[in-house]
């Protein structure tokens, strides 16, 4: 169950906080979860950045559908009733839910202030609207889905971005990549990488082979971009 409530706009949304050891100013990231909802793999993934050094929010984006089943990836029937639910929200929305855990951890004792998202699939689509929407001091897409619908909004970004996908993503085929390389790799801050025979979901915790490989890759320059933006 999540551990904390995070309260925005006159009510209270549900949300998992991992805390780093030992680390008495600690800069703060919001993980955007994919279609899923806030499950283990969420926590896992939260868990990890807490240990990277990180004070780590995952809120609940669903939570105004009720204590529904918690879903993990991996069959067509989670993947069909995660479509459900996300089609019953809308981006600003959402937006609204991130900003109210930013602003959350900002004022958290332990938190340093400066704040970063991290988003997966269509997490990663929301991080880039916070990158040119929000206040945070930087943002990171893994295999953000319908980003390229949003890339007008790029002149706005003004803080450093990092986006991660794989080549073999059936969300994102090529020419959607050539197309956000095109339009993005200009702008200040932006850095670009894609990852060879890997699909969509590689950095999820339990990747084997070159999902793994990748993810590590992955993690570990998202780590080193937090690190450079959060100190």
């Amino acid at each position: 169950m999540p551990d904390i409530e995070v309260e925005g706009h006159g009510q209270r949304m549900p949300a998992y906080l991992a805390t780093p050891d030992d680390q008495p100013r600690a800069g703060g990231v919001v993980l955007i979860h994919e279609i899923f909802g806030l499950n283990k793999s969420m926590r896992a993934t939260a868990d990890r950045f807490a240990e990277a050094g990180f004070l780590t929010i995952c809120p609940d984006l669903t939570w105004r559908q009720g204590n529904a089943e918690e879903l993990e990836p991996g069959s067509e029937q989670a993947l069909e009733e995660g479509r459900r639910r996300m089609a019953q929200l809308n981006d600003d929305q959402m937006l609204d839910d991130i900003k109210a855990a930013v602003l959350h951890l900002r004022e958290t004792e332990q938190c340093n202030g400066r704040v970063a998202t991290v988003g997966y699939c269509m997490g990663g689509r929301l991080a880039w609207l916070m990158g040119c929407r929000g206040d945070t001091q930087a943002n990171v897409a893994y295999y953000g889905t319908r980003i390229e619908q949003h890339l007008r909004e790029c002149n706005k970004l003004s803080r450093p971005f990092m986006m991660h996908i794989g080549e073999k993503d059936p969300y994102i085929p090529a020419e959607t990549r050539e197309l956000i390389k095109e339009r993005l790799c200009p702008v200040a801050g932006m850095s670009f990488h894609t990852y060879p025979d890997v699909g969509h979901g590689f950095a999820r915790p339990g990747a084997t082979g070159a999902e793994a490989q990748a993810a590590e890759l992955a993690n570990r320059r998202t780590v080193d971009f937090l690190n450079l933006n959060l100190r």
